[in-house]
């Protein structure tokens, strides 16, 4: 069997427990010490936790509020990884 690591013409080998449904969806973050909200996108979420695409994010805090609909909704957040603009987070409970 090839390493799917070291072969780029093979599928990525997914290693996340839970498969994650892609929605591709525009979001707002807001967390505490900033004034107003962040834009993003949400690219795939579960249960207990998303993907997400920043916009013009510089400094990402590790608790922060995530909504789908203008804050009539919050999902509480922590930031468990970042590489670049891309985060992942899990929702608290």
């Amino acid at each position: 069997m090839p390493d799917p690591i070291s072969s780029p013409d093979e599928d990525v080998f997914e290693r996340r427990s839970r498969s994650r449904t892609v929605i591709n969806r525009s979001a707002l973050i807001f967390y505490a010490g900033r004034a107003g909200v962040e834009n993003c996108t949400v690219r795939d979420v579960t249960n207990h936790g998303a993907g997400i695409r920043l916009h013009n994010q510089q400094v990402m805090p590790v608790n922060f509020d995530l909504s789908f609909d203008n804050f009539r909704t919050i999902r509480k957040s922590r930031l468990i990884w970042r590489d670049g603009d891309f985060v992942g987070a899990a929702f608290e409970s």
